[in-house]
């Protein structure tokens, strides 16, 4: 009796441990003209690191289809295609999705709402040929980040003050970005959307036509983010 009661204490110790354990989550995106670079990092306890490429999806120039990299195991990247019947293969099972998925809405802006982003900076250089055409491009720029800002502090919590930068490029053309995003989130808050998400899902797993795009993980123990 007494081991069981201490074996239960210690699943229940256990199950509090991990219920109020913060993963941290940060996304790194960079491209610079037609170089592009997109990772998550997670973090627990600042002892386990995970690193996920995620691939960036192009467009093909000669052909109508679109094109992402992948990293195979001998850590070279692998060009891959998408043509235009598995993208409307996608977009049926998305439908798909959202037929299944029912008063999800609170569900999500509930749990958004517990997600703390802790960094946030977004710096990019634009430039075309023409000086006008720069400009106006450059104050889209600001109106979009702005707007992006906007919705982040409306439904996360925003702990910490956006540092964002557009610099026009007058001289040459240029296409840069660089961003780096931070957020917080506790596993608890994570499993009762989970919980929720299953007791709204309607019609069973609903069939879907296409795989998830293939991403490489990578285990960073020995390195800090």
């Amino acid at each position: 009796m007494i081991v069981a009661s201490i074996i239960i204490g210690i699943l229940i110790l256990i199950f509090f441990i991990i219920w109020f354990t913060t993963v941290t989550i940060i996304l790194d995106y960079s491209h610079q003209q037609d170089d592009d670079h997109f990772k998550i990092k997670l973090q627990v306890w600042k002892i386990i690191r995970y690193t996920i490429e995620v691939p960036v999806v192009k467009i093909d120039k000669d052909e109508p289809h679109l094109i992402y990299k992948t990293k195979n195991t001998d850590g070279d990247h692998d060009t891959n295609k998408i043509t235009p019947h598995e993208i409307s293969d996608r977009l049926s099972d998305y439908k798909e999705l959202l037929q299944h998925v029912f008063g999800l809405n609170m569900v999500f802006r509930k749990f958004f709402k517990t997600i703390k982003v802790k960094q946030l900076e977004w710096h990019s250089v634009i430039g075309v040929k023409d000086a006008a055409l720069t400009g106006v491009l450059t104050g889209t720029a600001w109106a979009f980040k702005g707007g992006i800002v906007g919705l982040l502090s409306k439904y996360m919590k925003l702990m910490v003050y956006p540092e964002i930068s557009i610099h026009p490029s007058f001289q040459i053309p240029l296409s840069q970005t660089k961003i780096k995003c931070m957020f917080k989130i506790r596993i608890g808050n994570a499993i009762l959307a989970g919980i929720k998400i299953l007791k709204f899902w309607r019609g069973g797993k609903g069939s879907f036509k296409t795989k998830p795009l293939s991403t490489v993980s990578e285990d960073e123990n020995n390195h800090s983010i």
